[in-house]
C-alpha cells in the first residue's frame, strides 16, 4: 500500500487547471507551460482562462495560443477548430490573419496517402488560397504559397496515378479526363509533364498526330527527369513526320 501510494505521488495523476484568481497570472501560467513545451497543460489553461475571464480583453490571445497549443502537440483536429472559433468569434483580432493560415496547414496535416481520399488536400487548398486572396501583404504568404505547391503535388500525383491506372486499362477517354485535369489544374507539377506524355500517346493512337507532337514537346521540354520524357523523345519524330504527312495531303 505504501508504495502504491509513493507511486501516486511521484507519478502524479491527470493535469488539473491552477486556481488563479488574477486573469494576467493565469495567462502567464499558461505562457510557462507552452514555452515549456508542455503543450496539453498549457491547453488545459488557456481553455480555463477562456471560462474564467470571459469577456477579458485578452481572450483573442488566450484563444490563439489555445489552438497553437493543440497545434504544437500535434492535435490537428482540435487546433483546426480552435482557430475557426478564433476567425468567428474575434473577426478582428490581430491573430486572424495567422488563424486563416494555420487552418488551412492544419487540415493539410490531417491529409491521407495520396492513394486514399483527397478531401482534407482540398479543403486545406481553398482555405489557403483564401488566406492568399485576404491578406496578400501578410508575412506568411510565401508559406501560404509554398504549402499550395505541396498540395498541387499531391493531388497531381493523385489523379496521376488514375490516368495512368485508365491508360493501362487502355479506358482512353477516362484516362483524357483525369491527365487534363493534371494539366490544367496543377501544371508546374512534374505529374502535368509526366500526363503530357500519356495524353500524347492517346492522341497519336487517334490520329491527332500534331496535337499528339505537341504534348510531346512539352513533357521533353520539362524540366527533371522522369521515365515518360526518354519515351516522349523516342515518340516525336514519328508524331512529327505523321503531322507534316497529313498536312502534305491536305494540301494535295
Amino acid at each position: 500500500m505504501c508504495g502504491l501510494a509513493v507511486c501516486a505521488a511521484s507519478c502524479g495523476g491527470p493535469y488539473t487547471p491552477k486556481r488563479v484568481n488574477v486573469g494576467g497570472d493565469k495567462l502567464a501560467l499558461a505562457d510557462r507551460l507552452f514555452e515549456q513545451g508542455r503543450f496539453g497543460h498549457a491547453a488545459l489553461e488557456y481553455k480555463d482562462f477562456l471560462v474564467t475571464f470571459t469577456g477579458d480583453e485578452r481572450n483573442d490571445y488566450a484563444q490563439f495560443r489555445l489552438a497553437e497549443s493543440y497545434r504544437m502537440d500535434e492535435e490537428y483536429p482540435l487546433a483546426e477548430s480552435e482557430y475557426r472559433v478564433l476567425i468567428n468569434d474575434y473577426i478582428y483580432s490581430e491573430y486572424v490573419d495567422d488563424a486563416f493560415f494555420l487552418e488551412g496547414i492544419c487540415s493539410f496535416e490531417q491529409t491521407q496517402r495520396v492513394e486514399r481520399d483527397q478531401t482534407k488536400s482540398h479543403q486545406a487548398l481553398e482555405r489557403l488560397n483564401r488566406f492568399v486572396q485576404l491578406f496578400p501583404t501578410s508575412p506568411r504568404i510565401e508559406e501560404a504559397r509554398v504549402a499550395i505547391r505541396r498540395i498541387h503535388d499531391r493531388l497531381g500525383e493523385k489523379d496521376f496515378l488514375n490516368g495512368k491506372l485508365y491508360f493501362s486499362r487502355k479506358r482512353y477517354d477516362a484516362a483524357l479526363v483525369y491527365l487534363g485535369k493534371v494539366i490544367d489544374l496543377y501544371p508546374e507539377t512534374l505529374w502535368a509533364s509526366r500526363c503530357r506524355y500519356y495524353r500524347g500517346s492517346i492522341r497519336e493512337m487517334r490520329g491527332e498526330y500534331e496535337d499528339a507532337a505537341a504534348d510531346y514537346r512539352d513533357a521533353i521540354a520539362a524540366a527533371g527527369s522522369f521515365p515518360e520524357k526518354v519515351k516522349a523523345q523516342k515518340r516525336l519524330g514519328i508524331a512529327e513526320a505523321r503531322a507534316g504527312g497529313e498536312k502534305q495531303g491536305d494540301d494535295g
